[in-house]
């Protein structure tokens, strides 16, 4: 199943900064996110919806998720924020024609973990 795949993985990933644990992310469009990690093990986060008629262009909803999710991965937040920043990108991007950005950042709310 994704878990144990995620986990395996996990495995074979040498983690170089000891400050910063090894992670695998997982992302599925409008579909759940998955992080695995030692400590938490494989988490699912639930993508907000964007309303269908507000989407115009998918292109680049995946770099501008792993902007994000970067952004605040090297701000040393925690991996719930980097979701929650990486969702709050993509969905800013695809209601915009082509892969740029115009406007404000996006405000950043809670993220939505499935339990």
């Amino acid at each position: 199943d994704r878990s144990q795949v995620m986990m395996r993985i996990l495995s074979l990933l040498k983690s170089t900064n000891p400050n910063q644990p090894a992670m695998v992310v997982v992302t599925g469009g409008s579909e759940s996110t998955f992080v695995a990690t030692y400590a938490t093990g494989v988490v699912e986060y639930e993508v907000p919806p964007v309303p269908i008629e507000s989407i115009v262009d998918t292109n680049g909803a995946g770099d501008a998720f792993v902007g994000g999710f970067l952004s605040q991965l090297m701000l040393t937040q925690t991996v719930d924020m980097c979701v929650a920043t990486g969702h709050a990108a993509a969905a800013a991007i695809i209601q915009q024609n082509g892969c740029q950005f115009i406007g404000q950042p996006p405000h950043v709310s809670s993220p939505h973990i499935k339990k």
